[in-house]
């Protein structure tokens, strides 16, 4: 299960990562917003992997 979460979190990283380049580029004013807000929540999730991933590995 932590295999699927892992790459699941990888490429949601990977996307989120993209879509930020191509709102820089096209010069959207919600870049500063989205990105921020994206950051935290995949923090977030890979936070929540870590932890709940450690106890039930323990």
């Amino acid at each position: 299960m932590q295999n699927i979460t892992s790459r699941a979190l990888i490429a949601l990283s990977i996307v989120y990562g993209a879509t930020i380049a191509i709102l820089a580029i096209s010069g959207a004013d919600f870049v500063g917003k989205f990105a921020a807000i994206g950051g935290i929540t995949i923090g977030v999730l890979w936070a929540l992997r870590a932890v709940l991933g450690s106890k039930t590995s323990a």
